[in-house]
């Protein structure tokens, strides 16, 4: 076996023990798709340090203490229907853990996966919104992180309390939560 087909099994290893797809795996490593192509087919050799930078992502993945785009999802239909504060805090948290994501592997990261429970109507427009705008900075999307459609009536996961102002672009999409209840310490 010649070390060229040794080091493509191993990126290709590596970028599934790391949960990524092409897209992400590029993201984590700083190159494009069309080029992370060529060193999975041999056309091109990396550098070592692509190498070292899929065997940290891998690390990573396996050993991360924060939430997931899918985490997110999961937690939020745990708890939208018994615990709305509750399931408001975890869709924060994550928001929060998300832009907190230092490297572009912890980014990538961020964005594998699926959701294991369903997450339906207005929580499932709240959820997709915030998640999605945390993730404006170019950073990888999950392909299931739909951009959310308007509600059909206006919906208040939480209290609206009068003579506060409401978040404006939340309110474009039918869903009344106050701007100070998605402000976290």
């Amino acid at each position: 076996m010649d070390s060229h087909y040794r080091l493509r099994q191993r990126l290709a290893a590596l970028i599934d023990a790391a949960g990524f797809n092409r897209s992400q795996a590029a993201h984590a490593v700083g190159c494009t798709p069309s080029r992370l192509g060529d060193y999975l087919a041999g056309r091109t050799i990396p550098s070592a340090l692509v190498l070292l930078e899929l065997e940290d992502a891998a690390g990573q993945a396996e050993n991360r203490t924060w939430m997931r785009a899918a985490d997110v999802i999961d937690a939020v239909a745990s708890y939208s229907e018994s615990d709305p504060m509750w399931a408001m805090r975890m869709l924060l948290q994550g928001r929060d853990q998300s832009l907190a994501l230092s490297t572009p592997a912890r980014r990538a990261i961020w964005a594998t996966g699926s959701p294991r429970r369903p997450l339906t109507g207005p929580w499932k427009t709240l959820a997709h919104t915030v998640l999605r705008e945390s993730a404006r900075d170019g950073r990888p999307i999950p392909k299931w992180l739909a951009a959310p459609m308007p509600l059909r009536e206006p919906w208040a996961p939480l209290p609206v309390k009068p003579g506060r102002h409401l978040d404006e672009n939340l309110a474009r999409l039918g869903i009344e939560i106050n701007e100070r209840e998605l402000v976290t310490a």
